[in-house]
């Protein structure tokens, strides 16, 4: 299965963790969300593309940190 890595915002205690991998659980292709809180990682595995994951982090609150 293919991975994609996020780096997010406002990351900042288990209930955002939940609320990440509720919400991306969400999206259909999405087998499992691994969220590290002390680096803002987001870790993807699935067949979701990565704009439609990009989406979903910003309207959970939780947007791509810019490059």
């Amino acid at each position: 299965m293919p991975q994609e890595i996020f780096i997010a915002q406002n990351i900042k205690c288990e209930g955002c963790v939940t609320r990440i991998r509720e919400g991306l659980l969400g999206i259909n292709g999405i087998e499992s969300v691994i969220v590290d809180i002390p680096t803002a990682r987001v870790t993807v595995t699935g067949s979701a593309t990565r704009p439609a994951i990009h989406a979903k982090l910003a309207e959970l609150g939780y947007p791509e940190k810019s490059k």
